[in-house]
């Protein structure tokens, strides 16, 4: 029976060990021939917005860096840029495609330890990792150490932190093994999974100040998509959809929030 591998820190990634189904659609946005994110276009909207001056940029949890384009689309080519992963998959595609950019680096390595020999940058940004992420303390020390001026994080954020499991079973994932009958284990722990975890306001507030240097935090709902693009069909399990406003993903509600760190 397959279950599931974790990572040196425990989060759950089966669907980027196992399949290449969301690297692909991450190469197509690189190469510019599926539509940019939409949560890209808002952290660069937000970027723009900050007025902060930039000449380099860190993007922890890169894939193969199809955030870079929507960067470079708006900023030119004048900032450096810096893409982690902790997938070498990820990192193997991300080179080539973007090999011709002498002012992109691309580095195996997880969030919670970003050990690379660089200044602080003066943008750091971390779209869509920390819901995965089942303990974010790390992962936001490491951010500080690495952040010169501003730190963009999206993430669900709530008045009620949840604890989400998604569990796996071969019925509707066919990258598992995991029979639904055997989707729990005896303690009642799922065989396969991955998090999708919420966070209070005041909780990730509190963990932002234990980790951070001095800072200015501001949450900002995420109001800055086209429900349209979203609910365009591509190639993903469970795609996010846009109903009433509001994004679901299966029949959770997904209250993301981009939260900006300024560092005083």
């Amino acid at each position: 029976m397959k279950i599931n591998k974790k990572t040196p820190y425990g989060q759950y990634y089966e669907e980027y060990l196992y399949h290449n189904v969301y690297l692909n659609l991450s190469k197509k946005r690189s190469l510019g021939i599926a539509n940019e994110m939409e949560a890209a276009k808002a952290t660069a909207m937000l970027i723009k917005k900050s007025k902060i001056k930039f000449n380099s940029i860190l993007d922890a949890g890169c894939q193969s860096g199809h955030y870079l384009y929507t960067l470079r689309k708006r900023f030119g080519s004048e900032f450096s840029y810096t893409g982690i992963d902790g997938f070498e998959n990820h990192i193997k595609a991300a080179k080539k495609i973007w090999q011709r950019d002498q002012k992109a680096k691309f580095y195996k390595c997880w969030i919670q330890k970003i050990n690379i020999k660089t200044r602080p940058h003066d943008i750091s940004f971390s779209i869509n990792v920390f819901t995965h992420l089942p303990e974010i303390n790390k992962a936001l020390k490491s951010l500080n150490k690495h952040t010169k001026k501003l730190c963009i994080i999206r993430t669900p954020i709530h008045e009620i932190s949840y604890k989400i499991q998604q569990v796996y079973n071969s019925k509707w994932y066919k990258h598992t093994t995991v029979k639904p009958i055997d989707e729990f284990d005896a303690y009642g722990n799922p065989r396969s999974c991955n998090l999708f975890n919420v966070y209070s306001k005041e909780f990730f507030t509190h963990a932002i100040k234990k980790n951070f240097d001095k800072c200015k935090i501001t949450f900002v709902k995420d109001t800055f998509f086209d429900a349209k693009n979203i609910n365009k069909k591509e190639d993903k399990f469970l795609p996010t959809k846009v109903i009433n406003g509001m994004q679901i993903s299966d029949i959770m509600i997904v209250p993301n929030c981009f939260v900006l760190i300024e560092k005083l």
